[in-house]
């Protein structure tokens, strides 16, 4: 058994386990060593994923330790409820959260992103999502317009409860992203956010168009 799923198979152990589990009582259940056992165990203290607690001991000696999995807040319910406080209609909601994915993308723009020739649109794209853990499935590019599909996402429960406010922070990374690329470039392409309804959740397909100003530039 591979180090990895030795270590998957430890934290499946003690998330099914109703009390603290020892390192011995792993040990015996997937046939490893106690002391790989307790390896894999610490990990997981040092992840956050469980903590250790004493228990009682068999007899005379120290007390055992014990794990447990660290149960994690509904903090993606929290975030929801907040979120649809600022806005009272999905399209104020969507206008907020532009400027909020224009801050997000701020924070995270490559220092190197603009350069004395104009930057190619899908590499400054490509560029900013990746970096903020979007995973880009697919690139059209046809008569100076760009369509950029996205896979899974870090707006996973957004775009399914909230889909507005995924669409506006995608657009407001794009916007951003642009725009420190080459003030040009910013007037030459409007960024469209739309759901890929036939693909999955948090599917998205972003569309750089040509406006009227990338034909001036051209010209």
């Amino acid at each position: 058994m591979s180090g990895a799923r030795q270590r998957d198979r430890v934290r499946s152990l003690v998330a099914e386990a109703q009390t603290p589990i020892d390192a011995q009582s792993i040990a015996s259940a997937l046939d490893i060593h106690v002391t790989t056992a307790r390896f894999h165990l610490n990990n997981l203290v040092d992840e956050g994923a469980a903590v250790a607690v004493a228990l009682p001991p068999d007899g005379v000696g120290r007390p055992r330790m014990g794990y447990r999995i660290v149960v994690a807040p509904p903090i993606d319910d929290l975030l929801i409820m907040l979120i649809t406080r600022l806005g009272d209609t999905p399209e104020a909601r969507e206008r907020l959260a532009v400027e909020v994915g224009r801050g997000w993308a701020a924070k995270h723009l490559p220092a190197e992103l603009s350069g004395p020739t104009l930057p190619d649109p899908v590499v400054i794209a490509e560029t900013i999502l990746t970096r903020l853990g979007f995973r880009i499935t697919g690139v059209v590019s046809a008569f100076g317009d760009h369509e950029i599909t996205l896979g899974g996402c870090p707006l996973q429960e957004l775009e399914h409860e909230l889909p507005e406010v995924a669409r506006g922070v995608v657009r407001g990374i794009l916007e951003e992203a642009l725009a420190e690329g080459s003030a040009a470039l910013q007037s030459s392409y409007a960024v469209l956010v739309r759901p890929d309804a036939a693909a999955g959740a948090c599917e998205l397909r972003l569309t750089l168009a040509r406006t009227a100003g990338a034909d001036a530039l051209a010209d």
